[in-house]
């Protein structure tokens, strides 16, 4: 009981308390149970479909090695769904461009300080846990040609990440990959190529499949 009590005091008062003003920006038009933390902006919310029930956390999360102070921004120019509960905590910077659509399934959580850039597309599981420091970026935003091609590279594949993958703090992920279901990414991976073996941990730069047939709670 003392600790709900608490978590309820925390969101009041507390260094991630949440803002009444932008909480009540986000309700009116989402249409849910949403909270906002002070510093957490939204931009193109009408972008943003939440699915019926979700709750959603933004910013309100407490973590021992921040200050409260930190910004965080959701600008959405293209679209934004959210399948289920999710948290995204203070720090993360998205930026979904117009013609992507970024999907999020239900209970998965963004730890602090993440960018997520796409311009094509992401699409992220159900129960997934993303570390602090994580970048999903899907395009190289500058075209280039190597010798003997005669086509130049730096489109944009879409990202997809599985149900319950775990990604590791400082990992970086790219264009066109996949991870499939119940995958490991461990902290400071730079993954390049698609993960298509369920249950894997993999790591390195570039990732590999390090081991199979692990779990994870």
């Amino acid at each position: 009981m003392n600790e709900r009590v608490e978590a309820v005091r925390g969101l009041a008062v507390g260094p991630f308390r949440v803002s009444y003003l932008r909480t009540a920006a986000a309700r009116l038009s989402m249409h849910r149970t949403v909270l906002v933390g002070r510093r957490f902006r939204i931009v193109g919310r009408r972008r943003i479909e939440v699915a019926d029930g979700a709750r959603l956390r933004l910013g309100v999360n407490y973590y021992g090695f921040l200050t409260g102070h930190e910004w965080s921004i959701i600008r959405v120019r293209g679209r934004l769904r959210l399948l289920g509960n999710v948290t995204v905590a203070t720090g993360n910077r998205w930026d979904v461009g117009p013609e992507s659509t970024v999907s999020v399934g239900a209970r998965t959580y963004f730890s602090p300080d993440g960018l997520l850039v796409s311009n094509s597309g992401i699409t992220i599981g159900s129960d997934c846990a993303i570390g602090w420091r994580v970048q999903l970026l899907d395009d190289d935003f500058h075209r280039h040609l190597a010798e003997g091609e005669s086509e130049e590279r730096g489109t944009a594949p879409d990202i997809t990440i599985g149900d319950r993958v775990w990604i590791g703090s400082h990992a970086q992920i790219y264009k066109g990959v996949r991870i499939a279901d119940g995958c490991i990414v461990a902290g400071g991976s730079v993954v390049t190529s698609s993960i298509t073996e369920p249950g894997c941990l993999v790591g390195g730069v570039p990732a590999k499949i390090i081991r199979r047939g692990v779990t994870w709670r």
